[in-house]
């Protein structure tokens, strides 16, 4: 990447721009200059780990795209599936199918600038996968399209779980990402809509910290529930073993 004027982050220990226009991943690129929310480290450990889940999956939806990242790192692994994301902002979709036609999977990827609530398609979905606006009116910007990205306005927990249960296949599985009570509030929600949750993996900065976030998947047939952790870093700062396995096939220098 060009870093005549950069700084560090911490995501792969990448050099962007200091304006932050791109992230550069191994197979793909993330250019994120109209979007209000950028790469993060938690929605890559977020489409890392659902793709590396032993999952059939031929159709694919991602609920509030974004920049397109979670659907271009499913792309990447599932080799395959066909996937539909889903983008209410219109810089953002816009955004987002720049990055999809810049990737080698453009065929198989395709967005619809519109709200879930109005997306209909023909057929249901092996897989679905969002990380939702979470923060409440209370927190909101004065920037309109920061407010789309971060709160629940435009999708509320129960909007989302509506979105799932008509979308989703039934012996398909949609995965989850929210901070720690979000988490358990949605995880109500679903189970009181019927919905099973089945995997979760719960995510800590180090080995003390508190919960960082939670993914939860969920289906609509009952099962167990299968738990596991990730520390991103150990006590020394330096990125995990497990970390590092999990992201290696994206992060450039891991």
């Amino acid at each position: 990447m060009n870093d005549t004027i950069s700084v560090e982050f911490d995501i792969g220990h990448c050099k962007m721009r200091k304006k932050n226009t791109f992230f550069q991943f191994k197979q793909f690129k993330i250019d994120q200059r109209q979007t209000a929310m950028k790469v993060t480290t938690e929605g890559c450990i977020f489409g890392a780990w659902v793709a590396r889940q032993p999952i059939s999956a031929e159709r694919v939806l991602d609920i509030g795209t974004g920049t397109g990242l979670l659907s271009l790192m499913l792309a990447q692994e599932l080799a395959e599936a066909e996937i539909h994301a889903v983008e209410i902002n219109e810089e953002a979709a816009s955004q987002a199918r720049q990055n999809f036609k810049e990737s080698s999977w453009n065929r198989r990827l395709s967005i619809h600038q519109q709200t879930i609530q109005e997306f209909q398609n023909v057929g249901k979905f092996d897989l679905i996968i969002s990380n939702p606006p979470f923060f409440k009116q209370s927190l909101n910007s004065p920037k309109a399209n920061v407010n789309l990205a971060r709160h629940d306005d435009s999708l509320s927990q129960q909007d989302l779980i509506d979105a799932i249960k008509l979308n989703l296949s039934q012996e398909g599985r949609a995965y989850i990402l929210y901070p720690e009570r979000e988490a358990n509030s949605f995880r109500q929600l679903a189970i009181a809509e019927g919905l099973c949750p089945v995997e979760e993996l719960t995510v800590f900065n180090s080995p003390d910290s508190k919960i960082f976030r939670t993914i939860m998947a969920y289906t609509k047939q009952e099962s167990s529930l299968e738990k596991s952790d990730l520390v991103i870093k150990d006590a020394e700062g330096n990125y995990t073993a497990d970390f590092v396995e999990l992201l290696k096939e994206y992060y450039l220098h891991l």
